[in-house]
């Protein structure tokens, strides 16, 4: 499968920087976040929190799910705004201890990865921190459920972060900027903003992702001098994954001309072969929808929520179709008619397959919608529903 760097140039269209006959880890699943163990001290444990610290009290240790703090200001309030906010995910409860001065209260030992993403931040500190004269903290869980509170929170035990894998991408044809920048001599330089990712056969882009690209190293290509390998550090990588390789490979011919090629993916792969769909759906737009149609569901593979949206966008508009992968972006292709006119009829076949399989997965920060939810979602969007 070749790759194309592209980038975007001051006055005109996209330029391509690079086309690259193979690549070396792109698909590759990221290494596990470090996990670290905290302490929280004086904890007057609630709901959950209370339930896994009984459990690990009895069983030596307990699962938590998504754990998030609040800092509270010298009222007892929590801090806002919510840049306070601290998150754990994936969380254990270790060990639970007498408080050394109160009875009444615990020192609760859990471990966890920074969940940044969920505190909204780019980064997490260490340790959460706290306002002048602060009062501790105050527990959530996941849907902001109390879990108590306690006085501190203190870092116990570090693992070393995963060192990144180094992407490579072999037999590189260079051009733009990166030319220039390789003729400079330069053995290390930043590419800046670029977009990169897969081709397939005919040349067309499977997907692309924007990303940070900074070349670490580079060697003339055994293909020849014209030619060269290049060692990136990419500064956004979430798109490199094994289970993307599964979806770009059914891509990898062209895009799909068979329904629910997707349907022996994994919930991961399912979201690459959504990406990839996004991605071409300006080009396979067909003639402009009708209002009062008639569309059908097939709901033989929605087991989860990623396979609803792959399955509706085939509906709507043909196979490897896209119309939106949450509610936010089906009401945006509902409001823009990229494949359905309101008022139109859905027809779903098999329902009982996903009135069994969505909802909520336990642990976890998202929730994916239920059955009844997206039914009440149609409903509001002028879309009749009928179950088969």
């Amino acid at each position: 499968m070749r790759f194309r760097i592209s980038g975007e140039t001051p006055h005109g269209p996209e330029e391509t920087l690079a086309l690259c006959a193979e690549a070396e880890n792109y698909y590759v699943d990221r290494p596990p976040p470090a996990r670290h163990q905290y302490e929280l001290r004086d904890c007057a444990a609630e709901g959950e929190l209370a339930h896994a610290a009984a459990q690990a009290q009895e069983d030596g240790s307990a699962t938590l799910g998504s754990l998030t703090v609040h800092a509270l200001d010298r009222y007892g309030k929590p801090v806002e705004p919510a840049w306070d906010v601290w998150c754990l995910k994936d969380a254990r409860v270790l060990d639970v201890r007498p408080g050394f001065t109160d009875p009444s209260v615990v020192d609760v030992t859990v471990e966890g990865s920074l969940d940044a993403m969920a505190a909204g931040v780019d980064e997490l500190p260490e340790v959460p921190g706290v306002p002048p004269l602060y009062q501790g903290f105050r527990l959530y869980g996941r849907d902001e459920e109390p879990w108590g509170s306690c006085r501190q929170v203190a870092l116990m035990g570090r693992q070393p972060e995963p060192e990144p894998v180094p992407l490579r991408l072999l037999r590189c044809e260079p051009s733009g900027r990166l030319l220039a920048a390789l003729e400079s001599g330069d053995d290390r330089f930043d590419l800046g903003s670029a977009h990169l990712g897969p081709l397939d056969r005919t040349g067309r882009s499977i997907e692309e992702h924007w990303t940070c690209l900074h070349v670490e190293s580079w060697s003339y290509s055994a293909a020849g001098a014209s030619r060269v390998d290049l060692t990136l550090d990419v500064s956004c990588d979430d798109f490199r994954s094994s289970a993307a390789r599964a979806a770009h490979e059914l891509w990898s011919a062209g895009p799909p001309t068979e329904p629910n090629r997707w349907a022996a993916l994994d919930s991961a792969g399912r979201a690459a072969w959504s990406r990839a769909a996004q991605h071409n759906s300006a080009a396979r737009r067909g003639p402009e929808p009708l209002p009062n149609a008639t569309y059908h569901l097939d709901g033989r593979h929605i087991t989860d929520s990623g396979g609803f949206s792959l399955a509706l966008g085939e509906t709507m508009n043909g196979p490897g179709g896209y119309f939106g992968d949450c509610f936010g972006t089906i009401e945006y292709c509902l409001e823009e008619g990229h494949g359905g006119r309101r008022p139109f009829t859905l027809v779903w076949h098999d329902h009982h397959i996903a009135r069994a399989c969505l909802g909520r997965t336990p642990l976890t920060h998202d929730a994916s919608p239920s059955f009844e939810q997206i039914l009440e979602f149609f409903a509001q969007h002028r879309v009749d529903v009928l179950l088969d």
